[in-house]
């Protein structure tokens, strides 16, 4: 028998492209003259949409729910960027299954609705199918969940059900590393759907007779592999993607279902919060300084182009604040020596990334821009670095109120080993709006 396996991945609530691939892949299914299947490797929400941040993902379930996608697994932002209730209740209305084996609450038990594998009885064949995530255990925590080795997990998993599967199916949200060394370890495997690192293969790839398929990212792609299946087991395989921008546009009202929920004010006269990426502005100032309160930390560092969209309206609603910070970053405090924060300081002065395109890490505007500080002044000719006014001295503590984006090594590698405090839930959008009422309240 045969079997085609339809893939989307990091998907990332680029809803207006997803419903042309949904379209297709309805499409496509109802030609068949045999069975198949629609799975997503986790990722399909991200709050950058406003119908995704109105509904903390829920609305995304709907739309899968009318995808008629069969099984889903868990990427980092359903985990990671809603809340620990949110994830519970993520997929109370879902009619297709959820699963993933490395993601717990702290009594051990699975999040609400999800299950450690599936198994599909199609047409006679046992199809298993085991969800896996990427393990951020120190962001996972922060809400109240812990995220095991997907390594152990998923060995654990395929030990419990291997007399139970004829195929046995990996949709790993972990990066095409892990895959490849999934190749090496679990020959078992028959395919392993990827997702994460948002790589891509246009023909498949295959190591160690495993089959790795991928359709990277935002919905540039959609994925297709077609099993064949003689006495139980799989003898052929073969995975191909198609470019979406061969597909029609499908009309939709997400965007503006979107910002209708979100249509809601946080002030009522006119304000201007303009954008400028080289130097501080009234807008990056104010948030720089929602960050350092928020983190209560003794000075703060953030990057200009964090401020997505200016505003300069008579009203500011909750829409307005989204789509000027779109990003799901979170605030971080960290405790340093002052050695280690003048190196911060020496590095950020660099403004090495200050008309780089930014990809990554949460962010989700274009251009990185200058670094704006609070609290923390530098006196370029001597090296000297202040903090409230005083100098900075080697081997006294501070704390630095910052961002999550700047903690995994890239722009600043100091910090990727430093014990960090992830403040969370709570986005940079939902502090400055606060920060904007405060201020309100005082006028």
């Amino acid at each position: 028998m045969k079997l085609t396996i339809f893939h989307t991945n990091d998907i990332h609530s680029h809803l207006n492209t997803y419903a042309k691939i949904s379209q297709y892949i309805k499409d496509e299914r109802s030609k068949l003259q045999h069975d198949s299947l629609y799975i997503d490797i986790g990722d399909h929400i991200d709050l950058f949409h406003p119908l995704t941040e109105a509904s903390q993902g829920t609305e995304n379930v709907k739309i899968l729910n009318d995808s008629n996608v069969d099984v889903v697994t868990l990427g980092n932002n359903e985990g990671m960027t809603i809340s620990h209730d949110s994830l519970n209740h993520l997929y109370d209305d879902a009619q297709f299954d959820v699963t993933c084996c490395n993601l717990f609450d702290l009594n051990s038990n699975l999040p609400n609705h999800l299950t450690s594998h599936v198994l599909k009885n199609v047409n006679g064949i046992k199809v298993c199918l085991i969800g896996l995530t990427a393990p951020f255990n120190h962001i996972y925590e922060t809400l109240d969940w812990k995220v095991t080795s997907p390594l152990l997990a998923l060995k654990n998993e395929i030990s419990q059900v291997k007399e139970d599967y004829d195929v046995l199916i990996v949709m790993s949200h972990v990066g095409i590393f892990f895959d490849e060394q999934l190749c090496e370890e679990c020959p078992e495997i028959d395919v392993i759907f990827g997702a994460h690192t948002h790589h891509y293969f246009e023909r498949g790839e295959e190591k160690n007779g495993v089959l790795m398929a991928a359709a990277g990212k935002y919905g540039h792609y959609v994925g297709q592999v077609d099993l064949e299946i003689e006495n139980n087991k799989v003898i052929h395989k073969e995975a191909q993607i198609l470019d979406t921008t061969l597909l029609d546009e499908i009309p939709n009202n997400y965007e503006e279902k979107g910002k209708s929920l979100l249509d809601k004010p946080v002030l009522n006269r006119r304000i201007s919060l303009p954008r400028r990426l080289n130097s501080a502005s009234y807008t990056t100032d104010l948030l720089c300084e929602s960050v350092l309160e928020f983190t209560e930390a003794d000075c703060a560092i953030i990057n200009a182009g964090l401020i997505v969209k200016e505003i300069d309206d008579s009203k500011i609603t909750e829409y307005d604040i989204h789509q000027m910070l779109p990003h799901p970053i979170n605030t971080v405090s960290i405790e340093l020596r002052g050695v280690e924060l003048k190196q911060i300081i020496y590095k950020a002065m660099e403004q090495s990334y200050i008309d780089e395109v930014a990809i990554g890490f949460g962010f989700r505007g274009d251009i990185f821009g200058g670094y704006v500080f609070k609290n923390i002044g530098y006196i370029e000719s001597t090296g000297q670095c202040f903090v409230k006014g005083i100098e900075v001295q080697d081997h006294e503590q501070y704390k630095l109120g910052t961002i999550d984006m700047y903690t995994f090594g890239r722009y600043f590698p100091i910090l990727k080993d430093m014990n960090i405090n992830y403040i969370m839930p709570e986005f940079l959008r939902n502090i400055f709006e606060q920060k904007l009422i405060q201020k309100e309240k005082k006028v």
